[in-house]
């Protein structure tokens, strides 16, 4: 009896350690496919978060433009996914400097010295009003144009935007000068690795990974189409988004698109124009925006074809480190340049 119930208990004992070393070679086994397949679920999640953070940029994308021309205080609100994204502002990062003569008859050169003063020289001497805008306030200045350079003080230290005017006696409307400081939003998105971004600034879409630099997607858009006549337009939106605070993660997060109403810079005729850009979010931005806007000139420049190119060329140095003007081989150019003011609130 003994015997028998001993032979039962190494059965037993047998049975249990079966159990135990197939349970041990299962978790072996799942182990093993998890460490298979984990760089590939990781690809997997990561594509997901970063293709949902595409169709974010999409999305606030389309709000921009749909209130980006709308008149000043109306707007639209939008909910969205933010469960592996958030919204950060990009404040002053990207600096556009445009100035232009408005008559054959007159050249005036600006340098500004600081935020509050600038320089100006007209050839012909004939500026008599210096008109200055700023967001909070505008000065009008009565000068007699020299040979020489000379000084305006006029104490509007804006870090938005700053316009000049210059007329001569008979009230005709001889130069404008202009800087605006666009900022814009950053989609932030967590991956493997660090965080995958993608900045949204002046209607140009610039992305970066964790292992990558800085890259453009889109490029602001700078338009020349030829007229019926035989001239040459250039087409130009500048955009600029305040976003006052972080929207942050969640399944359903509300915010507000505002206008603050747009800004007619230029249109009609223009003569000696130059375009500066400067982009603070990183030093590599700006020469792949030269890059892109002068692929046509370095292209027939290559050719031995530039007497007869009309386009977007370097304004100076072929590096375009001067800014860019349009070369239009002694054609009429015009301008329509708009600036779109956009406020997001959470």
């Amino acid at each position: 009896m003994r015997r028998r119930n001993s032979m039962e208990d190494d059965d037993a004992v047998s049975e249990i350690l079966g159990v135990i070393m197939m349970l041990a070679m299962v978790i072996t086994i799942m182990g093993g496919v998890w460490i298979f397949l984990n760089p590939y679920l990781v690809a997997f999640n990561d594509n997901t978060n970063w293709n949902s953070a595409s169709n974010i940029a999409d999305r606030v994308e389309d709000r921009f433009d749909v209130v980006g021309d709308a008149p000043d205080g109306t707007g639209t609100r939008q909910a969205l996914s933010l469960k592996s994204s958030s919204i950060n502002p990009a404040n002053l990062v990207e600096e556009w400097m445009i100035a232009s003569d408005l008559t054959p008859h007159e050249v005036v050169n600006v340098i500004e010295l600081n935020a509050s003063s600038f320089q100006y020289l007209a050839l012909n001497e004939t500026v008599t009003t210096i008109v200055v805008q700023s967001p909070e306030n505008t000065s009008e200045f009565s000068v007699t144009s020299s040979f020489d350079w000379s000084t305006i003080d006029h104490n509007q230290d804006s870090e938005s935007y700053l316009i000049i005017d210059f007329y001569n006696a008979a009230g005709q409307h001889v130069h404008r000068w202009s800087r605006f400081v666009l900022s814009g939003i950053s989609i932030s998105t967590a991956i493997d690795g660090g965080m995958n971004q993608i900045a949204l600034i002046n209607d140009a879409r610039i992305t970066k990974d964790p292992t990558t630099s800085w890259a453009i997607e889109e490029a602001p858009r700078l338009r020349l189409d030829t007229l019926v006549d035989g001239s040459t337009r250039l087409s130009l939106v500048l955009t600029d988004v305040r976003l006052e605070s972080v929207l942050g993660n969640g399944p359903n997060v509300g915010f507000k698109v505002e206008s603050q109403g747009p800004i007619q810079l230029f249109t009609g005729d223009s003569y000696n124009l130059q375009i500066r850009v400067k982009n603070t979010l990183h030093s590599v931005i700006d020469p792949q925006y030269h890059d892109i806007w002068l692929n046509d000139y370095t292209i027939n420049r290559a050719a031995g074809t530039l007497g007869e190119f009309v386009g977007i060329t370097p304004y100076q140095r072929a590096s375009g480190s001067d800014g860019l003007t349009v070369e239009t081989q002694g054609q009429a150019l015009s301008l329509e340049i708009d600036v779109r003011r956009l406020v997001v609130n959470g």
